[in-house]
């Protein structure tokens, strides 16, 4: 188990309070976005497949160090996947181009990170436009991190639960946990009705998503439908039509908001 230094501990718990910008208020129905982290590769070679039938996209959050490893007996990612992500209207976003807590790291090593992981994107998938948001390794925020990433991407999510709406921090984006290891089954069905009712937006963060029952990645079932109360109007996405959500993080679902 991880476990920072007493200064690491205090940066973190510093920079959990630094709020440099908020969401703003939005009104009409609640809204959802799937994401996946590291990208173990059945985040994308069964993930991916589960979201196509329902016409939905994802944000993958991406460390270029990760690519074609394996890890913990899981292969992760290829260059000919990240392609097709890209292809297919997925949103990739930012995880540091190692997977370094940046509790660990200082502020030059936490930028030269952020630029290494863009050139390794755009090496692969030929895009001049780097990651527009970002996801902290660990859940592990310092100082020097939010205030990098508040000047770099347009928001930046954690691995705190909660839902999100006007006055989140944006550079601290809560989630819904899907992975075996932190999920909630019997109770995603009344956040989510929660969100619908409060226009607010929910966040799914899975790692993989296999039948394995490995802590870090969540069965099919619950990437495909992790309990949504209902289909409402498209919702857009980052890369293609603009939408309220757009400018603010990870891809919403399309054809996924949550009603009333």
């Amino acid at each position: 188990m991880r476990k920072p230094s007493f200064v690491g501990r205090i940066s973190f718990a510093l920079a959990a309070r630094l709020r440099l910008r908020s969401l703003p208020a939005r009104s009409g129905r609640g809204v959802l976005s799937v994401t996946f982290d590291d990208i173990p590769r059945s985040a994308w070679t069964s993930g991916g497949r589960i979201l196509a039938q329902h016409d939905a996209r994802a944000t993958y959050y991406l460390s270029g160090d990760l690519c074609g490893r394996v890890l913990e007996g899981r292969e992760h990612y290829r260059r000919e996947d990240v392609k097709a992500m890209v292809a297919e209207g997925h949103e990739i976003g930012s995880h540091l181009f190692h997977h370094l807590s940046t509790l660990s790291l200082s502020a030059a090593r936490i930028r030269r990170e952020i630029v290494q992981n863009d050139q390794f994107l755009q090496e692969v998938t030929g895009l001049a436009l780097g990651p527009q948001s970002f996801a902290y390794p660990y859940g592990e925020i310092s100082i020097a991190a939010k205030w990098l990433c508040n000047h770099r991407f347009k928001s930046s999510r954690s691995v705190m639960a909660g839902l999100n709406s006007a006055g989140t921090d944006s550079d601290q984006l809560r989630i819904l946990p899907i992975d075996n290891a932190f999920a909630d089954p019997a109770g995603f069905v009344s956040i989510l009705q929660t969100a619908a009712q409060n226009s607010a937006w929910v966040i799914a963060l899975a790692h993989g998503v296999d039948d394995t029952g490995h802590p870090y990645s969540c069965p099919p079932r619950a990437a495909g439908d992790p309990a949504i109360p209902g289909k409402g109007s498209r919702s857009g996405h980052p890369n293609r039509e603009r939408s309220d959500e757009r400018a603010l993080g990870p891809a919403p679902v399309r054809g996924w908001s949550l009603m009333g």
